[in-house]
């Protein structure tokens, strides 16, 4: 395999641990599981929106790929 491919793999999962271990202290209680696909594309875009609005008060490529890790989990 590639090696930029597994370095990319690493990124991608050390950022969803990272924002979903943020998230544990202001979301307890694992509620995303039960939000549909639709309520995390509608945030996963506001934050690359925001991102793209040069908007520094989050992580907003982290938050949103985060989203995007959600919807494939809830996909399994």
């Amino acid at each position: 395999m590639d090696p930029e491919h597994i370095k990319l793999a690493q990124i991608a999962h050390d950022t969803v641990l990272r924002t979903m271990q943020e998230g544990e202290q202001t979301h307890p209680g694992n509620e995303w599981q039960q939000q549909p696909e639709i309520y995390h594309l509608i945030h996963a875009t506001t934050h690359i929106a925001s991102a793209g609005l040069k908007d520094t008060s989050e992580d907003h490529i982290g938050h949103a790929l985060t989203r995007l890790a959600m919807i494939k989990y809830l996909q399994k």
